[in-house]
């Protein structure tokens, strides 16, 4: 409701429609069908990973590896031309590994339960699974699916290094995971650092800490679905280009819906989590020795029979169900660390698979027989809370009353703005300022926060903005420089500064503001003659002679 493109935002509705459609059709089986879910993830993962070699472009997303773009080059020109949509494979990655620990578990049942046609299976897929994961060279993804793997493999370890030295598993577990985390942490260190990915002169920490702010923009309403790429393009980067197609999954879910769809998410987290550890979901209690009675009297049911048993009912024993807890693990352990630096299941149109590891959670850890209802003092500690979290709320709305409504006035703007602004982006040009009446519902918002708090930063950027387009630079460089002192670090603002300074005749200030824009120099090169061709020898002459001086300033300063 709230997206500049409904048909943008309709489609990526329907595929979370979809994605909800299949959360519920998983966690309304029957537990004894886990395996056979865990069984269609392989194929899955695998028709991922041939989609990625069919459609992706390696000339336009590179890996990082020089033998895999070669690879990938000569594969280009021998496969067939199919219209496929080419999506980021650092997407593709995460879906791949998300579905990988599945495959894996059911390898490992079926070996268990002398199937080797499923387990043929379970290679094949996970062969090809592994390949495409491999080619993709997200390293995001190689570490989030290391690491829930890995805690999968010290946890078997651990149980057999326990009949060798003197701890118990749980001890042995810890020191093995202590030593997995400082690995993980410097390996994450590296991922975050590396500006390789969807951008190339940003790292993906910088691009987390620019959508922060437009998360401060649109915090109480969300921005709506699909207006990432467009938002981070326009206010960021101040391109009219297509830049990044997603920040990361937490905040992506925060800009487009809201802090309350966020929060719902950690929730939904938290929550399968909390399900998998609770009563020792990872190991079952060794069963105390029954004494076998003779089948006529029937008080007690042997092994044998229970086996059986089982076997002609398809069901799948709690030692069983062990193993695919853990694969479950595994995959929101994917799930999480993959969507600290990049954005598979959520960003751009999102996934189907966005609830999958989820609902396989509720799968997995669901007991035979039905759990009565809580309580009435469980029920009385839910209400409770929720009555305490409403008179928090309230408090802070009354402590922070101005600073709420100016935001609240600030937040509907900004979404009048993109309204105005972004229909039909990208348009892969400058405005020229027509239709300036387009903007004057956002203005009055934008002018109605200020009247409450005049140091708004949404409002000021937003009104610095406008009057660029108007060429009303003296107005903008008044409101911007009210923005860059609420925010000094919100690249968009430094940037449109720095032009305003430009077009303002104030080269000085644009020399020191436009350091910190490498592209800014090239951009100031094409708008000598992009004024020009619109009758503004003025503004081309000073676009010429700051192409000048950022020219000796990189020389000066490389």
């Amino acid at each position: 409701f709230t997206a500049y493109d409904t048909n943008l935002a309709q489609g990526k509705f329907w595929i979370l429609l979809g994605a909800m459609a299949i959360y519920f059709g998983i966690v309304s089986l029957s537990r004894r069908d886990v395996w056979r879910l865990a069984g269609a993830a392989g194929p899955l993962g695998a028709s991922i990973a041939i989609y990625f070699v069919m459609s992706n472009n390696w000339r336009q997303w590179p890996a990082e590896i020089g033998l895999f773009n070669q690879i990938g080059g000569m594969w280009m020109s021998l496969r067939p031309s199919l219209p496929l949509p080419v999506l980021h494979p650092n997407t593709l990655a995460g879906m791949m590994a998300l579905l990988l620990p599945f495959n894996i578990a059911f390898g490992i049942y079926a070996w268990r339960q002398r199937q080797m046609r499923w387990l043929q299976l379970a290679i094949i897929s996970g062969s090809i699974t592994v390949g495409g994961l491999l080619f993709s060279s997200a390293i995001g993804a190689w570490l989030a699916i290391a690491v829930g793997l890995g805690i999968w493999f010290l946890w078997e370890t651990s149980d057999k290094l326990r009949r060798k030295l003197p701890f118990s598993q749980k001890m042995i577990f810890i020191g093995l995971m202590a030593g997995l985390f400082l690995l993980g942490f410097l390996f994450l260190s590296f991922a975050l650092r590396s500006g390789a990915g969807q951008e190339g002169s940003s790292t993906r920490l910088a691009l987390a800490q620019q959508t922060l702010f437009l998360i401060e923009d649109f915090g109480l309403t969300g921005s709506g679905l699909a207006t990432f790429p467009a938002l981070y393009a326009q206010y960021v980067q101040v391109t009219p280009v297509f830049f990044a197609a997603y920040s990361n999954f937490f905040l992506d879910i925060w800009l487009e819906q809201g802090v309350f769809a966020l929060i719902s998410m950690l929730i939904v987290l938290g929550g399968s989590f909390w399900l998998l550890l609770k009563q020792s979901a990872f190991w079952t209690k060794k069963a105390v020795q029954q004494p076998v009675v003779p089948a006529e009297t029937g008080a007690v049911e042997t092994t044998r029979r229970r086996r059986r048993r089982r076997r002609r009912n398809k069901s799948i024993s709690d030692g069983e169900m062990v193993l695919f807890r853990w694969a479950a693990f595994a995959s929101m352990v994917v799930m999480i660390l993959h969507g600290l630096i990049d954005d598979a299941l959520y960003g751009d149109q999102a996934s189907p698979l966005l609830f999958f590891a989820p609902a396989m959670v509720i799968l997995v850890t669901r007991r035979r027989q039905r759990r009565d209802a809580p309580p009435i003092s469980v029920r009385r500690y839910w209400v409770m809370g929720l009555a305490v979290t409403a008179v928090l709320l309230a408090a802070l709305f009354v402590g922070f009353r101005q600073t709420v409504q100016a935001q609240w006035a600030a937040n509907l703007g900004a979404l009048q703005l993109t309204r105005a602004e972004l229909m039909g982006w990208p348009t892969n040009q400058w405005d020229a300022g027509g239709d300036l009446q387009r903007f004057d519902a956002a203005t009055a918002l934008f002018e109605r926060a200020l009247a409450v708090d005049p140091q708004n930063r949404t409002a000021n950027h937003r009104l610095g903005t406008i009057a660029m387009i108007k060429r009303d630079y003296e107005t903008a460089v008044f409101h911007l420089e009210q923005a860059q002192a609420a925010s000094d670090s919100y690249r968009g603002i430094t940037k449109s500064l720095g032009y305003s300074y430009v077009w303002h005749d104030r080269l000085d200030q644009a020399t020191e503001t436009l350091r910190e824009i490498p592209e800014s120099r090239a951009e100031m090169a094409v708008y000598s003659s992009w004024w020009e061709q619109r009758n503004r020898p003025d503004l081309a002459a000073k676009a010429g002679e700051m192409t000048m001086i950022l020219q000796d300033v990189a020389l000066l300063d490389p």
